[in-house]
């Protein structure tokens, strides 16, 4: 999912800004190492269930912050379930579910949560056109969220400040240098963040979605149709948001309930 969907994926479960802030510094900062590293064999979604692993062992202090790292992945394999599993992602759903948590002391079984989600929802490759349809209605829930929760963007900007609570275990796990991890995050957050610019915010991610869909699928889309659509129409971005945020509670309950 987009960033701003992370944030109000903490702040459904964490709304004291003690833990709220910190937790989404967490869940940013995977998508911006994620845009650091671009080897389409790495998988995203098992790395940080190994992270949070890793920072449970090795770095306690952090802790509960990194539950942030659970509520990333349960945000992004509903992402999945309900917008499509593109082709390209269909290894990294294998490696997932061959995860065995019996021979490993996790706390939080997301493999599980991950198989009810799927059963009930149902997980099934779309073409590609309605992958990409897919992608749109992410940034409608973007917007949707600009517009009717205007403080996750004080939490966007406010939490850019707790990323150093994250790096030493960041750069540990990942073998990186901390400077690095922090300009890369500082681009990452310039070509994310509003600034109070509504329609830039927008043209910068139909962008973002017309470059992969003429990289991934050969497919040219009509940017202006679909900027001007999600601008419009807000009740449809309303239903998005409200039924993402259904179906996640959903998960994070199921989550802490196994």
């Amino acid at each position: 999912m987009l960033p701003r969907r992370h944030i109000l994926d903490v702040w459904e479960f964490t709304r004291e800004p003690e833990q709220l802030l910190p937790m989404a510094a967490g869940t940013l900062a995977i998508d911006a190492i994620k845009y650091l590293n671009t080897d389409t064999k790495r998988d995203h979604l098992v790395e940080v269930l190994e992270l949070n692993d890793f920072i449970c062992y090795m770095y306690p202090s952090i802790r509960p912050f990194n539950r942030s790292l659970l509520f990333h992945v349960i945000s992004d394999l509903l992402g999945l379930l309900l917008y499509g599993i593109p082709k390209k992602r269909k290894n990294s759903i294998e490696r997932l579910e061959i995860i065995d948590y019996t021979s490993r002391n996790v706390s939080y079984p997301v493999l599980q949560v991950w198989k009810l989600l799927k059963g009930r929802i149902g997980a099934r490759r779309f073409s590609p056109e309605r992958i990409l349809e897919g992608f749109v209605n992410k940034i409608r829930i973007e917007v949707d969220i600009l517009r009717h929760y205007p403080f996750i963007e004080e939490v966007f900007v406010d939490s850019r400040s707790l990323l150093e609570t994250w790096l030493p275990s960041l750069a540990d796990f990942y073998r990186l240098d901390s400077r690095e991890i922090s300009k890369t995050y500082a681009k990452w957050y310039e070509g994310w963040i509003c600034h109070g610019e509504e329609e830039r915010m927008v043209d910068e991610m139909v962008r973002r979605l017309s470059n992969q869909a003429d990289r991934d699928f050969g497919i040219t889309i009509d940017a202006n149709y679909i900027k001007t659509s999600i601008l419009s129409d807000e009740e449809t971005n309303r239903k998005h948001n409200q039924a993402f945020s259904m179906w996640y509670k959903e998960g994070v309950n199921l989550l802490f309930a196994i």
